[in-house]
């Protein structure tokens, strides 16, 4: 599918801030999964540009501000048409072998590591918060793939969307709290229990068409975990809804959890930070 994206972020300051040093993270990756046919950035008040990926692969556009401003907007106006219309179109791994196949990735790719042994207050260790709840079981001998869907019947069971429950960058302990966040919290859960199992997982920021989303608030950016199946590569899950992510899903920018992944992350010198960002959003299907 064919998509047009546009996206702005606000920053507003209550007092002028100087010397501000911004990442954005706002162009869609292109990978095997999307490509992207064009991606423009602009900000206000205007400045350079300059653009880098990070560690993880994700586009990064920085900028510098150096004079007293009240507030930051960044526009993004992208197409993006995504490929993977069927994520269980692959030749999956006998169950037995898939254990010796993740030793194997790490040993060839060290940096894999980062998506098995990172823990945060987003995705700790599970075992102190689980209390009574128990945790899905690993796949001993089973496939991974069918392991991560029933993590996710597990999540649903126990865990309530709440589209005003969270804060952004909340730990993962004030999910089990309340048993209900917003999908930024599901994603941090299920990244967290597929690297409890010894495989790889990581945080995705994106969006989805919001004509397959009806349950969710319409037009809004979303989150949801990437496993590395073995046979297939990462393969998107979308634990919020319980869905395996295809081509209705447009990846932004990965990381071992969401601050990775932020849209825009700086920092300045001032008095105040001021509130969180006012976010404007339209994702639409492009005739093909």
């Amino acid at each position: 599918m064919r998509f047009v994206i546009e996206h702005t972020t606000r920053l507003l300051f209550p007092q002028p801030v100087r010397e501000h040093q911004c990442e954005l993270r706002l162009a869609p990756r292109a990978d095997g999964h999307q490509t992207v046919a064009s991606c423009r950035i602009e900000v206000s008040p205007e400045a350079p540009l300059r653009e880098h990926l990070d560690c993880f692969g994700n586009r990064v556009h920085r900028l510098s501000l150096v004079a007293p401003h009240g507030s930051l907007s960044a526009s993004l106006r992208a197409e993006v048409e995504t490929h993977l219309d069927n994520p269980f179109g692959f030749a999956p791994l006998p169950a037995g072998e898939e254990a010796g196949w993740m030793a194997r990735r790490l040993r060839e790719e060290p940096p894999l590591h980062d998506f098995v042994l990172h823990r945060s207050e987003a995705v700790p260790e599970l075992m102190p918060l689980a209390g009574d709840l128990g945790l899905p079981p690993p796949p001993a001998g089973g496939a991974l793939l069918a392991a991560v869907q029933r993590a996710m019947e597990w999540i649903a069971e126990h865990f309530a969307y709440d589209a005003g429950a969270s804060e952004v960058h909340e730990p993962l302990a004030s999910f089990f709290a309340r048993r209900a966040g917003v999908c930024q919290d599901f994603a941090h859960l299920l990244v967290a229990l597929v690297r409890g199992w010894g495989f790889a997982a990581r945080y995705v920021a994106g969006y989805v068409d919001p004509g397959s989303r009806a349950e969710l608030a319409a037009q809004a950016t979303h989150a949801w975990a990437e496993v590395l199946i073995p046979g297939a590569g990462w393969r998107g899950f979308d634990a919020t809804r319980g869905l395996v992510a295809n081509d209705a899903f447009i990846a932004v920018a990965v990381g071992r959890d969401s601050r990775d992944a932020a849209p825009i992350r700086g920092t300045f010198k001032g008095e105040a930070s001021g509130d969180p960002p006012a976010v404007e959003l339209s994702v639409r299907r492009q005739a093909q």
